[in-house]
């Protein structure tokens, strides 16, 4: 009798772990097909788009030809003691840093 009811649970559990197997894999297909439904969506709205590099080059030249607005303008340094941290000595014999 408790081989019969070993044997029943599993049987029972078989099933079940069956049905969850089925599931998943009924689940992961179903992602699968909506996965591939959006890229033939992409691919279609693609083949639609007329000479992107085109429009790309375009909006480019157009971009790069104009200053950025919230950039400032600015024409020379804005601090000129700056100037002395990132250009040399005017004069050689005023440099004396030594590098070793």
């Amino acid at each position: 009798m408790a081989s019969e009811t070993a044997s029943l649970v599993e049987i029972e559990t078989t099933t079940v772990s069956e049905k969850i197997g089925k599931h998943r894999i009924l689940a992961e297909l179903k992602r699968l097909d909506q996965d591939i439904k959006f890229l033939q969506e992409e691919l279609e709205e693609l083949e639609k788009a007329d000479n992107v590099s085109i429009i790309c080059i375009d909006l480019l030249q157009n971009v790069e030809s104009r200053p950025d607005p919230l950039l400032p303008e600015i024409h020379g340094a804005v601090n000129v003691l700056w100037d002395r941290w990132f250009e040399g000595p005017q004069e050689p014999h005023e440099c004396t840093c030594l590098i070793l």
